[in-house]
């Protein structure tokens, strides 16, 4: 007899929730992982993706992003379902190199939890946070997270001090592996192949390589990263294949100055020079002997590909490890540069089935999670709208019925949040960011100040 599941021929609508209009390799994966799972489980699913903007970076593999403020134009006809992440979300804070504006009110973050939350709600919409994370957060915006994030019909997040944070304040959330670690099921493994293949010849990659990357956040700790790998990747006889993978952050100044450092060492260095979408960023990984880099799903991803990984980051920057501690990958998460090449060649010449189970494990638990997501999403959503439904975005600020007073409690918060960020500051980040020459050479002088602040 079929399950109920494999019956599921219903239309039902999504709406993804994230920073998918962020040049960044994590952010554009999760539109295609989560797709890929519910598309499995639903027959007849429409994902819209929903971001702050409506930009579609060159590093995504999709068409098509709206941005928050067109919620009430793209909905029309049955309740759609309400999905949270993944990334970094639950946040309250303005980002001005990721999301430059001159005129703030809500903060970028809001828009990807607090206000689709609070619309979930009203809307009589399923929610669902899938594998979010936790970032700055301030304490006025506790008590609007409790209300409402209560309220989720499923609440999964990637790592213990986001569950501890929600704990806080009342809501039950449970620990779920990032899902970017099922970034191999996205293609067959001759796709994989064809991608690897081509960009070979592209960049005239060699058959083994370390993967290295690293963004400009370092600062002065970017020489001692450098130092550190080249001396790993010098033992280990190892070419070194330079990947950018966060280019919101500008990966490839950070790299070219790493490659220089490279090079007067004799290190045979290729660097990545193009803009890749996130399927042929992940051929690269999945063909390296090793990663070694600050990005996280560059961590993760390579490790879904069954290769060692060492992930390096600042010491007061706990995500990397806490993410990587839910996979056993803890002793990877690297914050003292002095550990590194013992961490590289542990990882290059340790046993490669040393985490075996414990992704096998992790990819049966997403399963899991995802089986019940779209079971929240088959029960709860789908039924016809009985009336249409409203949102009023005015001058930006967002109007919705029945939350009249909870949305001018976060205006005022966002509105004093916004004051204590000078308009200059607004104005040189929207004409630097808005331009990547502009952009890239802001990078470079503010990376030789950090040098000359602690030299």
């Amino acid at each position: 007899m079929a399950s109920d599941r494999d019956q599921r021929t219903g239309k039902r609508q999504v709406a993804l929730f994230g920073t998918f209009d962020t040049a960044n390799f994590g952010d554009c994966l999760f539109p295609l992982i989560v797709k890929q799972q519910l598309s499995k489980r639903l027959e007849d699913l429409d994902l819209f993706l929903f971001s702050p903007t409506s930009r579609v970076v060159k590093t995504a593999n999709y068409s098509k992003v709206h941005a928050f403020h067109q919620l009430g134009d793209v909905f029309h006809t049955i309740v759609p379902a309400f999905v949270i992440g993944g990334g970094a979300l639950l946040s309250t804070e303005h980002v001005l190199f990721a999301y430059p504006e001159i005129r703030l009110l809500y903060p970028y973050s809001l828009k990807c939890w607090l206000l689709p939350a609070m619309i979930a709600l009203s809307w009589e919409c399923p929610l669902v946070l899938n594998g979010v994370g936790f970032g700055p957060f301030d304490e006025a915006y506790k008590g609007l997270a409790a209300k409402y994030l209560r309220e989720a019909a499923l609440c999964g997040v990637r790592d213990p001090l986001t569950q501890a944070f929600l704990t806080e304040v009342g809501v039950h959330a449970e620990i779920v592996p990032d899902c970017g670690l099922l970034v191999p099921e996205l293609q067959r493994d001759s796709e994989w192949e064809a991608h690897y293949r081509d960009l070979k010849a592209e960049f005239d990659l060699p058959e083994r390589y370390l993967t290295v990357q690293a963004s400009l956040y370092l600062e002065a700790q970017l020489e001692v990263f450098a130092e550190a790998v080249s001396e790993a990747a010098r033992q280990a006889r190892l070419p070194v294949v330079f990947a950018p993978l966060c280019h919101h952050l500008n990966d490839r100044v950070s790299l070219r100055l790493m490659q220089s450092i490279f090079n007067r060492k004799g290190l045979t260095t290729i660097l990545v020079n193009r803009i890749l979408n996130t399927l042929e960023t992940s051929a690269i990984l999945s063909r390296s002997e090793a990663y070694v880099g600050t990005s996280l799903h560059g961590a993760l991803v390579t490790h879904s590909f069954g290769k060692p990984v060492v992930s390096f980051s600042l010491k007061k920057m706990k995500k990397n490890r806490a993410v990587l501690s839910v996979l056993g990958l803890e002793d990877r998460a690297v914050v003292d540069a002095s550990q590194l090449p013992g961490k590289i060649h542990g990882a290059l010449h340790g046993s490669r089935n040393d985490h075996s189970s414990d992704l096998r494990r992790a990819a049966r638990e997403l399963g899991l999670f995802f089986d019940r997501m779209s079971d929240v999403i088959w029960s709860h959503s789908g039924a016809p709208l009985r009336s249409p439904l409203k949102m009023k975005v005015s001058s930006g600020e967002v109007m919705c019925e029945g939350l009249e007073n909870d949305l001018g409690t976060v205006k005022q918060l966002c509105l004093e949040d916004a004051r204590k960020i000078p308009l200059i500051r607004r104005c040189a980040a929207f004409l630097v960011r808005n331009n990547r020459r502009a952009s890239e050479c802001y990078d470079r002088l503010s990376h030789w100040l950090a040098i000359k602040r602690t030299g």
